[in-house]
């Protein structure tokens, strides 16, 4: 079996850590692949002779460029092409293998600001499912997402949850701990979230939730939110400061990966008040770390955390204030979070990502 795959979003955030942990299973299992890849992302693709890199730039979700990825795909003679998003080249002459993350941009439109672009998403999207053989897609809530705002059939996709990465383990070294802490300028004591300044990540509502919560509190509790210092970051920031949390709320800008289980674990607590989410990888690598979580009830989380985290109506500003409240002044119920939470996270595993994909490889090859 040659398997091609499409890495040329590898520096995304999301895709690429699903990239990467894919490729780098698929190296350690044995699995000769073909990674197609930008010119300039090259060196984020893992180091291995299993892995024969084709460089290009072809940038993905260009048509114009559609026919020189298709010309390079024949020419490296895979039997299909597995891509990782919605951006798949048209006109391909092998079967194709897509992922589809979530469908956030169809649930909520204003994800996307522009009317261009979410028309856009939507019809390459739908390319996409009806050209595939076969659709990987990472929870049940986005498997009834599919179904329900693009019409998918059933049939041909397959639930493979993602996994959870060997480098994320609880840090107990003090120095380490405090290296991170002088490194990113963060508090002595600090509640964590940690993603893109999204409106579906629901910030606005996690910063009208931190002025109830210091009421019941002894001390005030800092926020620290890690992100791309981009627009979104820039109008929550303004908000932080309008409501007087300015000096609560940190912003630490993008945290290095090899860091970020030290972050994780110097957090007293990880919030994630999302309404949607496609899987929720930040919640599951906490809890692999040893954090409590407190996440809300919606989409895709209850899947990921099972009994692992408190749970708040992502509406309620109380109810979040509540179960932040109740983890730091309980260190009881902060200890069995804490262990159902490695639990939970020990059952999410990239080598069984792995494998149950090339389970799906093999059925498209035979055409089942």
């Amino acid at each position: 079996m040659r398997v091609g795959f499409d890495a040329r979003t590898i520096d995304w955030t999301g895709v690429g850590t699903y990239s990467r942990n894919l490729l780098l299973q698929f190296s350690d299992m044995g699995l000769d692949v073909t990674v197609f890849c930008m010119d300039h992302t090259q060196d984020l693709i893992p180091a291995s002779r299993r892995l024969r890199l084709v460089p290009t730039d072809a940038q993905p979700g260009v048509p114009r460029r559609d026919r020189d990825m298709c010309a390079l795909v024949e020419a490296a003679a895979v039997d299909l092409l597995h891509v990782p998003c919605h951006l798949a080249p048209q006109g391909l002459r092998v079967p194709l293998v897509c992922t589809i993350h979530d469908v956030i941009p169809l649930v909520y439109p204003r994800s996307i600001r522009s009317p261009f672009k979410r028309a856009s998403y939507r019809r390459q999207l739908l390319q996409v499912l009806a050209d595939a053989a076969r659709i990987v897609t990472v929870s049940q809530i986005s498997l009834s997402a599919l179904s329900a705002y693009a019409n998918v059939s059933l049939s041909k996709v397959r639930v493979i949850h993602n996994g959870v990465s060997e480098q994320f383990r609880p840090v107990t070294d003090r120095e380490q701990l405090a290296a991170v802490r002088d490194s990113y300028n963060l508090p002595g004591r600090f509640a964590f979230w940690i993603g893109e300044f999204r409106p579906n990540k629901n910030l606005e509502f996690l910063l009208r939730s931190w002025g109830a919560l210091q009421q019941q509190l002894v001390e005030p509790l800092p926020l620290v939110l890690a992100g791309p210092l981009d627009a979104g970051f820039r109008s929550l920031k303004s908000l932080a400061a309008k409501r007087g949390l300015g000096a609560l709320v940190h912003f630490p800008g993008y945290i290095r990966s090899g860091e970020l289980a030290a972050v994780y674990s110097a957090a007293a607590v990880f919030v994630f008040p999302s309404l949607y989410e496609g899987f929720g990888l930040p919640p599951l690598e906490a809890m692999a770390c040893g954090t409590p979580c407190v996440v809300s009830n919606s989409s895709s989380l209850p899947e990921v955390t099972g009994r692992a985290a408190l749970m708040f109506n992502p509406t309620s500003p109380e109810q979040l204030a509540d179960c932040v409240a109740r983890v730091l002044l309980d260190p009881e119920l902060a200890g069995r979070l804490r262990e159902e939470g490695l639990r939970q996270s020990g059952r999410f595993s990239w080598r069984s990502s792995a494998e149950e994909t090339l389970r799906v490889y093999e059925s498209v090859l035979r055409r089942e």
